[in-house]
């Protein structure tokens, strides 16, 4: 499990922890990756939607930089809850297509945010370009295709930013072992 603790990631001002495994018995991927937090700001803004976290080692590959796979990952959650947050979408929307343009490392203790662009959207896909940066600097450009699930779908209600990190902490089911 992360460690929830939000001292040793030190996120900037504004980002809350996403409770990806809220009143779930088991975690799921999302939570054996690393603490991730989003930040929302004014719509139409860069800063809509931004999703952050800081670089451990355990990301990283053994040449010293962030993994491509946590870089991937990162990047689909930016471009499904990032884009469909920018559309208004509240469902959640399986990836299609990805493609990824690896540009420079990230390394460990490195803020990286990601943002989404929508490119466009029709009546079944959302289609987006996303960036991961830390600072100014971008080091990943991925393109997206999502789908958009007809009906209802299923909701994306089972994540939450956290407001109370006590509180989070508390309700955390006790580590298995």
């Amino acid at each position: 499990m992360p460690d929830h603790s939000q001292a040793r990631d030190n996120p900037p001002e504004g980002f809350r922890r996403i409770d990806f495994d809220r009143d779930r018995p088991d975690p799921t991927f999302n939570s054996h990756i690393g603490n991730l937090y989003a930040k929302r700001g004014a719509k139409g803004t860069r800063d809509e939607f931004v999703l952050g976290f800081r670089v451990h080692q355990h990301m990283c590959n053994p040449a010293g930089g962030l993994h491509g796979g946590m870089m991937m990952t990162v990047a689909d959650l930016v471009g499904t809850m990032g884009g469909g947050t920018l559309v208004g979408l509240r469902k959640f929307l399986p990836t299609v297509s990805m493609t990824f343009d690896f540009v420079a490392p990230a390394r460990v203790g490195d803020w990286v945010e990601g943002r989404a662009e929508v490119v466009r959207q029709t009546r079944s896909l959302l289609f987006t370009d996303i960036s991961l940066t830390v600072g100014e600097e971008r080091f990943l450009r991925a393109s997206q295709i999502a789908k958009i699930p007809s009906g209802d779908g299923l909701a994306f209600g089972k994540a939450r930013l956290v407001r109370d990190e006590k509180a989070a902490v508390a309700s955390s089911p006790p580590p298995q072992g």
